[in-house]
Formats: structure tokens, C-alpha cells, sequence
């Protein structure tokens, strides 16, 4: 195996650290890396390495921004990508995608006074059957999307909404400004796109909920990590905005299966997990008496 890719694998592998820190110090460690002659290969353990001290000097990078700004700010973005979603699985008329595209988008790329009309639109249009009655539902009024006649269905909307008009309020000055998200995010919608349009899969089946429960586990999971990295509750924040709502439901309504239990008590298990974590102090450093 030839010096050449394992440089290259080890600059490709270089990139989970934030762009500032590689174009600083990216020549330093592939240069470490490669000082190793007698191997000719990548290692593996410096490899994952690289992966874990890259994920924490990102976790430390996120803390510029007011930690109730960025995880309010990450939080909205899990529920608009989330309304996405499920607009494209309910086969969702194209204006109703468009807006609910865009408002990811701007959350995406930190701009929150963009992102505050569409969330405001997405929150009227979700609630306008409780709001006006449900003559809002007929045509032409279909157009709108999704239309819901319960509070408890209403609760994400809700939090977009009133977060939306928060984040756009009380955001950072220029100088802290919301820092735009990377484009994997959109590899929620996309996976929706592919679930539902996949030959043979069924409306929100078995493969629909597997890869919701499963993306929403890595998330959390990222998010206690994250925690435990930066002791910092941005993140926990951020989970709460996405879980507690969806919570309302099965509190009110309890679930009839043991598969409901489990799923809902995981991701609050995960919640409260991160929650314990951004606020535990942090350990004391040991005192060093003179001899």
C-alpha cells in the first residue's frame, strides 16, 4: 500500500476537525502520522482516533455561540427537518414541501430571520382546523398541507413557532452570529424521499420506523457525547425541543404496546442522560502542597 493514499486516507479522515483547525495544524498531523515509515498502511487506531479528537474539537468550536442560541437553534432545525420528512411521506401538495424546504434551509445556513415567516406559515397552516374550524380544511385550503384538531398533535408546531420567533428576537450579535449547519442534515429528507417512493414499502411501515427510531438514536447519542465532551447544555436543549413534545402524546394517550413504551422511554432516558451531564460540575483538580 502506497505512502500516497495513506496520506490521502489520512487527510480524507482530517476532516471531521472544524476547517480552522486543519488549515492550522492538518500538515503537523499528517506529517506525525506519516513519520512511521516501517508501516506502509493507515492505522486503524489512529485512524478512529482522528475521528474522536476531531468530533471534540468540534463539540469545543460549537461553544462560540450563546449555548441557549445554538441549541434552540439546533433544536428547531431537528423539527423543521423532521416536518419535512414526514410532508414528503404524506405525499404533501409541492407548496407545502417548498415552504417546509426552505425553512430547513434557513436553519441551516443560521438565518434566523428568514427562517421565522416560514415557521410562523408551517405553525398557522398546521393548526388552522383549530384556529378557524374545520371549514380551514376543505378546498382550496388543502394546498396547506397537514391540518391537525388536537393540541397534543399541535405541540411541535408550537415549538417551532414560539422558538422561531425567540431565536429571531434574541439572536447573537454579528460578531457570534449562528453558525450555518453541515448539508448532511439533509440526509433526512432524503432518506424520506427514498422510503417513500421505494417499491413495495408500505406508509410509514416497519423500514419507515426502524430508520426514524434509528436516526433519532445516533442523534441523541451524538448529542450525550457532545455533552460529555463540552459540559456545555446546548445540547440537551436542543433534545428537549425535539422530544418533550412528541412525549405530550403518549402521556395523554398512553401507548397500547410495549414497542410505543420502550421507544418513547428511550429517548427520554437519552434526554435526561445528556441533561445529567451538561450539568454535572466538573471534576476539581487535585492541590499540589509544597514539600
Amino acid at each position: 500500500m502506497s505512502g500516497a493514499f495513506t496520506e490521502a486516507w489520512y487527510r480524507l479522515f482530517l476532516r471531521a476537525f472544524p476547517p480552522a483547525c486543519r488549515v492550522e495544524y492538518e500538515a503537523e498531523i499528517v506529517g506525525t502520522l506519516l513519520n512511521d515509515t516501517s508501516r506502509r498502511g493507515p492505522s486503524l487506531r489512529e485512524t478512529a482516533g482522528l475521528l474522536t479528537a476531531g468530533f471534540a474539537a468540534r463539540t469545543r468550536a460549537a461553544t462560540n455561540v450563546p449555548w441557549w442560541a445554538d441549541g434552540l437553534h439546533l433544536g428547531l432545525l431537528t423539527l423543521a427537518s423532521a416536518n419535512l420528512a414526514y410532508g414528503i411521506a404524506d405525499h404533501s401538495s409541492l407548496w407545502w414541501l417548498a415552504v417546509s424546504a426552505v425553512l430547513v434551509v434557513a436553519l441551516l445556513r443560521g438565518r434566523a430571520l428568514v427562517a421565522l415567516p416560514f415557521a410562523l406559515a408551517v405553525a398557522l397552516s398546521t393548526g388552522r382546523a383549530m384556529l378557524l374550524g374545520t371549514q380551514a380544511t376543505s378546498s382550496p385550503s388543502q394546498i396547506l398541507g397537514p391540518a391537525y384538531h388536537n393540541w397534543v398533535s399541535l405541540a411541535p408546531y408550537g415549538v417551532l413557532a414560539i422558538g422561531a420567533v425567540a431565536l429571531a428576537t434574541g439572536r447573537p450579535a454579528r460578531s457570534r452570529r449562528l453558525r450555518a449547519r453541515p448539508l448532511w442534515w439533509l440526509v433526512i429528507p432524503a432518506a424520506s424521499l427514498t422510503l417513500t417512493y421505494m417499491p413495495g414499502n408500505q406508509e410509514y411501515g416497519e423500514t419507515w420506523q426502524l430508520v426514524r427510531a434509528g436516526t433519532e438514536a445516533v442523534l441523541l447519542l451524538a448529542g450525550v457525547l457532545a455533552t460529555a465532551t463540552a459540559r456545555s447544555p446546548r445540547w440537551a436543549l436542543a433534545a428537549a425541543i425535539y422530544v418533550l413534545p412528541g412525549v405530550t402524546s403518549p402521556l395523554i394517550n398512553p401507548p397500547s404496546n410495549a414497542q410505543d413504551i420502550g421507544y418513547w422511554s428511550s429517548l427520554t432516558g437519552l434526554l435526561l442522560a445528556m441533561a445529567a451531564t451538561a450539568w454535572r460540575p466538573q471534576p476539581l483538580l487535585e492541590r499540589r502542597h509544597p514539600r
